[in-house]
């Protein structure tokens, strides 16, 4: 299944909420960005207040994650997670917006030597991310550089269903992929295409085995090792991150993972999340902490979270 179709939702009464947000978001987009940022990031310490439950999950997630760091550290962290999940409303908006075009002043991709390597061996390229306070952005930048497709997961909101999927397909080649379209994934990778994927997300024990991040037995994606088994597909890590004294955004791209896949796909996921895990420390408040990461436990396990 890909991407919605686009034939326009109704202004029915069900779909006002829908439509509501999509007329913020268009009026957020065209505003310059340091009022996009001056606007939306004092938003952070209200939702760090009031978003009482995923508060709770960030700080339990730093807590086991970053035991090494004092109680204040991971104070600072967790509210800079939620200002950065504030401007990332902006950063959306200026995505989605008619004046998208000014994306690649305020952006740079780092490292494409890597995805042409792998292009010129006749290989497809699963690029690997994670969930990233800069995703959206990120994968604008990334898009308006090179041709490539991603994974997405569809949102319940009709209207915001269709208008994200109407606005990303200017930055991405033929459109996003539904994560269940295994096939059409298997289809663009053999084909020698470029596959945007985050996998840090718990979707319970079902596809998933168990893997150490942050050393934390954590349920892990199997399709992150499958796709490059079934496809030969090089492995090429990506960050994108936020620099605040610039104003700018960097895509970084890293070498492709040697001898993978191998035979063992627990130690293969094992170094993926060594990967995204090195990554998030870079820039510890840009993830999404606030994510039920650990969720899935091992049998006999008590659970993560109250």
């Amino acid at each position: 299944m890909e991407a919605s179709s686009d034939r326009r939702p109704s202004f029915a009464p069900r779909n006002w909420s829908g439509w509501i947000a999509v007329a913020l978001f268009f009026l957020l987009g065209m505003l310059p960005q340091r009022v996009g940022i001056w606007l939306t990031e004092p938003l952070g310490p209200l939702l760090c207040r009031f978003a009482t439950r995923r508060r709770k999950v960030a700080e339990r997630n730093l807590e086991r994650c970053l035991p090494e760091l004092d109680e204040a550290e991971r104070e600072r962290i967790l509210r800079g997670c939620f200002r950065s999940l504030a401007r990332m409303i902006a950063e959306t908006a200026w995505c989605w917006s008619p004046l998208r075009g000014r994306i690649k002043r305020i952006g740079q991709v780092h490292g494409l030597e890597h995805l042409f390597d792998a292009e010129e061996q006749g290989r497809g390229v699963l690029v690997l991310t994670s969930h990233n306070t800069c995703l959206e952005i990120g994968g604008c930048i990334l898009g308006y550089t090179v041709q490539g497709r991603g994974v997405y997961r569809p949102m319940k909101n009709e209207v915001i269903e269709w208008y994200q999927n109407r606005r990303r397909r200017h930055y991405i080649e033929g459109g996003l992929i539904a994560k269940r379209d295994v096939r059409a994934m298997i289809r663009l990778l053999r084909n020698g295409g470029m596959l945007w994927y985050a996998p840090d997300q718990d979707f319970g024990p079902d596809q998933s085995v168990f893997a150490p991040f942050f050393g934390i037995q954590t349920a892990t994606l199997l399709a992150t090792y499958r796709l490059p088994k079934m496809t030969g597909c090089a492995l090429v890590p990506m960050f994108p991150r936020y620099d605040r004294k610039r104003r700018r955004y960097d895509v970084y791209l890293y070498p492709a993972l040697e001898d993978f896949p191998t035979d063992d796909p627990v130690a293969d996921l094992s170094r993926i999340n060594a990967v995204l895990e090195r990554q998030v420390r870079e820039e510890p408040e840009q993830y999404w902490w606030i994510h039920r990461r650990f969720k899935t436990r091992p049998e006999g396990e008590p659970p993560f979270y109250d």
